[in-house]
């Protein structure tokens, strides 16, 4: 999926590789307070949007953002993919 951000009207790429396709995932946000009383169930849960090629994880709280489908997404609109067509460098032999 791709990941829409709404305050700069741009979709998202991956901090760290500029990857363009996310999985989402919720992610807990921890308290020392809560864990200490054992009442981790109570902390407030964030969506995680972790970049498929490289597994970063980018964290959104609140409504911000919005997923949307590839197949809704025109390709002019998504920002340029420096990676895109090569292959990771594999092990040095």
């Amino acid at each position: 999926m791709h990941v829409f951000v709404i305050p700069t009207q741009r979709f998202l790429a991956c901090h760290v590789c500029e990857g363009l396709v996310f999985a989402q995932r919720e992610i807990k946000m921890t308290t020392t307070g809560m864990t200490f009383f054992d009442l981790d169930w109570l902390n407030k849960s964030a969506d995680g949007a972790i970049c498929v090629r490289c597994g970063y994880v980018h964290t959104f709280m609140g409504n911000a953002h919005q997923w949307v489908p590839p197949e809704q997404v025109k390709e002019g609109d998504l920002p340029a993919d420096p990676l895109a067509g090569t292959t990771p460098p594999g092990p040095v032999d």
